[in-house]
């Protein structure tokens, strides 16, 4: 009897021990009651969503602000849309496209926000600062670093928040806008950073490394490549990092820093890979392609559009794959690399879409305008 006891207590402690590991690494990936929280959608930088996209280029509506819209939205759990514009706005859209609130930063805003888990937006300025505010718009704090900031923030498990600055540091500030840390390299950071489920936290920097640092800003590793970094890094299902660079490769890295491949682009990489669900990596290049590429960095196939792409791509639940294009065209393409469609804005999309409930897309353009594709209602 007291071995059949022991057995299922075992098997209990083992449960609870998945489901707390389960949690931690929902957590630690982001994965918060909303469709797309933070710049590349979770804390790995993965740009893949669970949601559907649009199936056609059918225009919803579209916003117009007073500069051109480069960062990207993210979306609330109740569907309110947030983005940043380079008329020194930050604003807060409803569904259909009008206007909640709208906030002053008083600078150019580049950079996509994040939301936590305790429903506060993070939202970072050129003029160095970065400002906590509750979905409403009204600010909780704001804290000031040094230099400008082109950097996304990105959010751990704790809460706490990480970014970068021109002033060649990564800063940790925690929940109540204190700097807890600063670490320095050697050149100005415009990479917005990945933390995998162990709380590692990667970036690049323009001094041509790639940074892995603890929770407590100790350095891991780095790894040096032959270019500056502006791109973002990006983590696989089996803990790859992916890191593109002005060398034209792409990176493939160990968890321990040591260097598994890279791939070869014609021109530098300023395109955030994002990973699907199979492993495989899709970016773009300033040589006006999407490249796909296994898990092992064989290319699967490439797509040609007429201008530069520093768009980051997103993946939808199906594998259809949208990023935008110089040419001011937004595309979707199948997962094996088939055109479905494109969108024509007035200007050049760098902006990264991001995929909400209903299969809508939101992207902006240099055009100032912010965009929704999807089915319109009846």
């Amino acid at each position: 009897m007291r071995k059949h006891f022991v057995i299922k207590a075992s098997i209990i402690v083992i449960a609870i021990m998945a489901i707390t590991y389960f949690k931690i690494a929902v957590i630690g990936a982001q994965e918060l009651n909303t469709s797309w929280p933070s710049f590349r959608h979770d804390s790995l930088n993965t740009g893949r969503s669970t949601l559907q996209g649009p199936e056609n280029n059918n225009l919803k509506w579209s916003f117009k602000t007073s500069g051109s819209v480069d960062s990207s939205p993210v979306l609330d759990h109740n569907g309110t849309i947030y983005i940043g514009s380079q008329d020194k706005n930050f604003y807060a859209l409803k569904p259909d496209g009008t206007r909640k609130w709208s906030y002053d930063v008083g600078s150019k805003i580049f950079s996509t926000p994040a939301i936590d888990i305790n429903n506060v937006l993070y939202v970072c300025a050129w003029n160095g600062k970065l400002f906590a505010l509750d979905l409403e718009g009204k600010p909780r704090w704001s804290a000031q670093i040094k230099g400008r900031i082109a950097s996304s923030p990105a959010i751990s498990a704790k809460g706490d928040i990480f970014v970068c600055s021109d002033n060649y540091y990564l800063y940790k500030v925690n929940t109540a806008g204190r700097i807890l840390w600063a670490f320095a390299t050697h050149k100005y950071v415009d990479s917005s950073p990945a933390i995998d489920n162990e709380g590692t936290i990667y970036f690049g920097s323009n001094d041509s490394y790639v940074y892995a640092l603890a929770l407590d800003g100790k350095l891991k590793w780095r790894f040096k490549t032959k270019g500056q970094i502006t791109s973002s890094p990006a983590i696989g299902p089996d803990g790859t990092i992916y890191q593109g660079c002005n060398d034209g490769r792409l990176y493939a890295l160990n968890p321990d820093g040591t260097q598994k491949w890279y791939f070869q682009t014609k021109k530098w990489i300023d395109s955030s890979p994002a990973v699907s669900k199979e492993g495989n990596v899709y970016f773009g290049s300033n040589d006006g392609r999407l490249y796909a590429l296994s898990s092992g960095g064989i290319l699967l196939w490439t797509f040609t559009t007429n201008g530069v792409i520093t768009s980051s791509p997103a993946i939808d639940s199906d594998g259809s794959i949208y990023f935008g294009s110089w040419d001011k065209k937004l595309y979707s393409l199948s997962s094996d690399g088939t055109f479905l469609w494109s969108f024509t804005t007035g200007g050049i999309v760098k902006s990264s879409p991001t995929i909400g409930p209903d299969r809508t897309l939101y992207f902006g353009s240099s055009d100032g305008k912010l965009y929704a594709i999807g089915e319109r209602e009846e």
